[in-house]
């Protein structure tokens, strides 16, 4: 025989079969088909070899010597083709390849990066690219394939999937409450000293948000410091510089221990969502849906 031998799959397993089973009804039986479709098969494949595989006699079946020589071979191909499909399946579900995944800065560093140090210790086949910045991913222009995402969304295409959910609280060190008193109402807020806030790179200054008599309200309070990172609202409230009112993860740590206080809790607006979004156009991989499945889980846990 000369040229290339295309496999014919078919007809090689129905022949494999021949041999394992010794004859042609009984490899039918095992391989659910008739007696005269394996019998076809075999002779398209002695066809398409140029050799005779199977002596047939009207008393027997026997494999030639070359048939026994190429059932063993076959044989191991058949194996290892089933063995490459169990492993594709598995490849399927377990977490591997590399995604891209965009968040804030402050929450990224406080919330997401521990999650994902953990990720890739439990699945090394993954890698991830970790981008932090306070504006939002453009996840088409950027390449991002997640994007963790705080407050609600507005209507888009992107695939959402909630995670947690965050809130404004206003903080004081003990300090500072004892020495100009604790506020008990928005309006009080007015006499104290206030810690103010623009968003990074911008001149737009933070409104406050209360809930009073059940509607939203926002305010405004000059402030004779003003930061563009809540980390540094959160020290210098600590430094009892004045009030200061961030997102709940930034002082978790600091009212467990004592050295802020939660104040007007009552006004306290309802929280927003977190949500991990992604591109409809890209299906879920097992990846980054293992992924965004422990952010869920580790952030609920969070206390």
């Amino acid at each position: 025989m000369s040229g290339t031998f295309n496999m014919d799959i078919s007809a090689i397993s129905a022949f494999v079969s021949v041999g394992d089973k010794g004859g042609f009804r009984a490899a039918a039986a095992a391989l659910g088909i008739t007696s005269a479709g394996v019998s076809k098969a075999v002779a398209r494949l002695e066809a398409q070899l140029g050799v005779t595989l199977v002596a047939r006699t009207t008393r027997s079946v026997r494999l030639t010597s070359a048939g026994v020589l190429f059932h063993a071979r076959c044989k191991a191909i058949l194996a290892d083709l089933d063995q490459a499909g169990h492993e594709a399946a598995e490849g399927a579900e377990v977490p591997r390849g590399r995604f891209i995944i965009s968040a804030s800065r402050a929450f990224g560093r406080m919330r997401v990066l521990p999650v994902i140090a953990d990720y890739v210790r439990q699945y090394p086949q993954v890698e991830v690219e970790v981008r932090l910045d306070d504006r939002p991913a453009d996840l088409v222009k950027d390449g991002v394939d997640l994007a963790v995402r705080i407050g609600h969304l507005p209507d888009s295409s992107l695939i959402a999937s909630r995670v947690s959910r965050t809130g404004f609280v206003l903080c004081g060190s003990p300090e500072y409450l004892a020495t100009n008193g604790v506020p008990t109402h928005p309006d009080d807020l007015h006499r104290h000293s206030i810690v103010g806030y623009v968003a990074p790179g911008t001149s737009i200054r933070f409104t406050y948000p209360f809930l009073i008599d059940g509607v939203e309200r926002t305010m405004n309070f000059p402030s004779r410091l003003t930061v563009d990172d809540g980390e540094a609202a959160v020290t210098a409230a600590a430094r009892s510089v004045g009030l200061a009112m961030v997102n709940d993860y930034h002082v978790e740590k600091q009212v467990a221990d004592g050295s802020l206080v939660r104040v007007m809790r009552a006004f306290e607006t309802p929280p927003v969502p977190i949500s991990v979004v992604q591109l409809p156009t890209r299906n879920p991989s097992p990846a980054t849906q293992a992924f965004t499945a422990m952010l869920r889980r580790r952030l609920a846990a969070t206390p």
